[in-house]
């Protein structure tokens, strides 16, 4: 289970407006306009608004429930209900004890969790040793994201809070590193429901029981408009000092698609509290102090993912290292940067690697190897390996004759890929390579994407974690399937980087040195061969208002946290950023 960011944009004002109203009582009833079907007459909850945290996250279709397995459960089940074992902070890069007082290998193929005691869930049970051992054995069934891991364990096993697993072989460090703190602990009791993998998808459609802070506020939960969250009696947590306790009564996260419409009516209005939407033109509203990002300047926001212009490989010409890297040196990142995200963005290196993992850079490789913008650098690479301009037509064709013509995906409404698209075009066309646009909705991208069906795609996949063995995997991984989920969309073949990224994550996570050198053998191989091309670092969408809560995460004070409510990242330090939130003078 990755995090990821939420993918929302600002999308064309032809598609459906989403409006909020609020009460006079201050409470929020978010509602759809213009639907094509009528919703019937139903009550709302409604909340005292100096008691109510409102977010708007990546919730984009109605909630599917809360399994926090699979896509699309509530925003908040995972960190505000169910925890996991350790958390993350990446910018800090360390773990986080949370449910587990320590978790760690013992030795080479045993790894060690050792309960925090006195906590308890909902409904007033401890939670023990024998829950873990519950959550992990569900990976039996082939649909669980954890499987993988689940087999490579010889046995697992309990003695009151101690909880240890032993390993067939070499372990993923990794990987099972990761899996520990994005595991989901779930109450074992809800969950004996789960006797197969059908069961194990369709999951999740109760209330949920969890150690969390919060529990579900089932009168204030829509899933076509809203998930409500009740702050508990009792979080154990606080109790044991090991965070604060948070202030809002109640956390309500809104479903729907986003415009500017949400913007002007939502965040400056005081209607909400946090937007993890992508919005440009904010800087007159931040430097006024209407509203806030984790820096004061630009760039605004932290770096989460790398954005790629995703070559096919298997497609002509894209299949040639050569002119995958002149296709890199013609594209003027600094201008995209500058006028599309208005320097609300990074640039990437030429490696994509992000700035949380500048120690695993080889920086004397990087600099002997990069590449960078230089339309006459293009040309001259193109023409040197045989790509010329035969018919007088401004564009270069195959060393064969044959006419180059390249089209390039991104999703329809996805307004910042859209320009960048474009002038990912430009910059082509100016080194006499023919790209034209592809235009589809985000399903006719994915379809694309995934099934191989396409020339040139943006894609921002992986995401930041806790190592960047994720992040190897993503450009290198084998075998190529049919269909692609996950990883490897250029459909790159490379027999050694795939071996050397199967030997990083056999190295444990304390053999730095070792580490560090499997990185820069990869890191050398992605900078020769250009299988994906890194353009910018994606951020974490964040922008609050500080009527109702105040004490925002920044990057000038010592509340250093992701401001942010999409999934993935409430184990990180997500959940931080609530429990150190203040009232605001509203």
């Amino acid at each position: 289970m990755a995090a990821r960011m939420p993918r929302r944009r600002i999308l064309a004002l032809s598609l459906v407006s989403l409006i909020i109203a609020v009460s006079l009582a201050a409470s929020l009833m978010p509602g759809r306009a213009g639907a094509s079907q009528k919703r019937p007459a139903m009550t709302v909850a409604t909340y005292p608004r100096k008691q109510l945290l409102v977010t708007y996250s990546d919730q984009q279709l109605p909630i599917s429930g809360f399994n926090p397995y699979f896509d699309n459960y509530a925003v908040g089940t995972i960190g505000l209900c169910n925890e996991t074992l350790l958390r993350y902070d990446p910018l800090k890069d360390r773990y986080i004890n949370w449910l587990a007082r320590s978790a760690k290998f013992a030795s080479a193929k045993t790894y060690a969790v050792e309960v925090r005691p006195g906590i308890k869930w909902s409904n007033g049970r401890a939670f023990t040793g024998q829950d873990v051992a519950f959550n992990f054995k569900l990976g039996r069934f082939p649909n669980a994201f954890w499987h993988d891991q689940y087999g490579a364990l010889e046995s697992i096993k309990v003695k009151g809070l101690t909880v240890t697993f032993t390993f067939k072989r070499t372990p993923d460090y990794a990987q099972w590193q990761h899996l520990i703190w994005n595991l989901p602990m779930v109450n074992p009791g809800q969950a004996q429901s789960i006797q197969s993998a059908a069961s194990l998808e369709s999951y999740g459609q109760q209330a949920p029981i969890g150690t969390g802070p919060y529990e579900l506020d089932v009168a204030g939960y829509d899933p076509a408009l809203r998930v409500v969250w009740k702050k508990k009696a009792a979080w154990w947590a606080a109790e044991q000092k090991v965070a604060p306790s948070p202030k809002p009564t109640y956390v309500s996260d809104l479903v729907g698609s986003c415009n500017l419409t949400w913007l002007a009516c939502g965040l400056l209005s005081g209607n909400h509290d946090l937007d993890n939407t992508y919005n440009p033109g904010m800087s007159k509203y931040i430097a006024s102090g209407e509203i806030q990002t984790y820096y004061a300047k630009t760039p605004y926001y932290l770096s989460v993912n790398t954005v790629w212009l995703t070559p096919n490989t298997k497609h002509k010409p894209l299949g040639d290292k050569n002119f995958r890297r002149a296709l890199a040196t013609s594209i003027d990142i600094d201008s995209i940067v500058a006028h599309d995200y208005q320097d609300a963005v990074l640039k990437t290196n030429a490696t994509g690697l992000l700035p949380t993992w500048k120690k695993w850079v080889d920086q004397k490789q990087l600099k002997s190897l990069a590449f960078s913008y230089d339309t006459a650098k293009a040309r001259s690479l193109l023409a040197a390996v045989g790509y010329k301009d035969v018919n007088g037509d401004g564009y270069v064709e195959n060393k064969d004759g044959s006419s180059i013509s390249l089209k390039i995906s991104v999703p329809a409404g996805w307004s910042d890929w859209e320009t960048a698209e474009g002038m990912i075009v430009n910059s082509a066309k100016a080194a006499r390579i023919r790209i034209t646009i592809n235009a589809g909705d985000y399903n006719h991208y994915v379809l694309q994407r995934n099934s191989g069906a396409f020339d040139l795609v943006l894609d921002s996949t992986p995401q930041i974690s806790d190592d960047p063995g994720s992040y190897f995997d993503y450009l290198f991984h084998q075998p190529i399937f049919g269909t692609q989920t996950s990883t490897n969309f250029s459909r790159y073949v490379n027999p050694k980087a795939w071996n050397l990224v199967k030997k990083l994550d056999k190295t444990p996570l304390n053999k730095t040195a070792a580490r560090k050198s499997l990185m820069s053998q990869l890191e050398k191989i992605e900078l020769a061969d250009v299988p994906n091309i890194p353009l910018w670092y994606g951020g974490v969408w964040a922008i609050s208002q500080s009527a109702f809560w105040t004490n925002w995460p920044s990057s000038d004070s010592t509340r250093n946290y992701f401001p942010t409510m999409a999934r993935g990242y409430m184990q990180m330090t997500g959940i931080d950023f609530i429990t150190h939130l203040q009232p605001g003078p509203g």
